[in-house]
């Protein structure tokens, strides 16, 4: 390996999968994890916001994204993920990049935190949550990712911005109240070790930026996602 692709697997999902899926247009996020996102339609099922995030119409879902704003600190990992993705797919790639790492770290946290000997089977909202913070870190990380790897300068300080705000932890029970979590004393303990893990990568980063650069291009990955253009979000919408 010729930089840490240890720890970039780590955030970006597991190696075999990436490899795995084809991304036949780097443009668009093609991707279902049900029972809340299919890129056919789309059809989202994340709650109230889900309406306002399928919308075709680009100032209601803009309306949207400035909704969720004013909740950010009690959006679930699923919300916060959809609303990377159709920022991605809208054109804002630059927002859905802040909205993915946040809504990853917010996954690695719940996934750290439930009590998966109290979260159920098929069906039941703690099974389907921890089963969904998985698949939309695999599924939908090789397209930002491709993106925002594109520019190494960018995405450091928004990692780093997700990093400064993930250390004050949620309160899950509120959050996703359907769901038994482990004992509260455990939490900060949670928390420290996916922002350090957040640290970890930082690291690789700012030291091997010029490996991540070749390596870009000698796998295609540059060519493919290196001409996607990126729009702000009007004033009101960005966070």
């Amino acid at each position: 390996m010729k930089f840490n692709q240890i720890t970039l697997l780590a955030f970006i999902g597991s190696a075999a999968l990436a490899r795995a899926q084809i991304i036949s247009d780097p443009a668009h996020i093609d991707v279902y994890i049900t029972p809340y996102y299919n890129s056919k339609g789309p059809t989202i099922e994340v709650g109230p916001f889900s309406s306002g995030l399928a919308a075709k119409n680009e100032p209601e879902f803009l309306a949207t994204i400035a909704k969720m704003k004013k909740s950010w600190d009690t959006l679930n990992f699923p919300e916060t993920y959809v609303a990377a993705i159709r920022l991605y797919d809208l054109g804002y790639r630059k927002e859905s990049i802040y909205w993915f790492y946040s809504a990853q770290y917010r996954g690695r946290l719940f996934g750290s935190l439930i009590d998966q000997e109290k979260m159920g089977s098929m069906g039941a909202p703690g099974f389907e949550l921890f089963q969904a913070q998985n698949a939309f870190q695999q599924l939908v990380g090789p397209y930002i990712n491709g993106y925002a790897f594109g520019d190494i300068d960018q995405l450091i300080p928004i990692i780093e911005r997700v990093q400064k705000e993930g250390r004050t932890v949620p309160d899950l029970t509120k959050i996703y109240p359907r769901v038994t979590f482990k004992p509260k004393s455990e939490w900060d303990a949670a928390n420290k070790a996916v922002n350090d893990g957040m640290t970890k990568l930082l690291v690789t980063l700012k030291n091997e930026k010029a490996s991540i650069k070749k390596q870009r291009i000698e796998n295609g990955m540059e060519a493919k996602f290196g001409k996607l253009p990126s729009k702000d979000l009007p004033k009101g919408s960005a966070l």
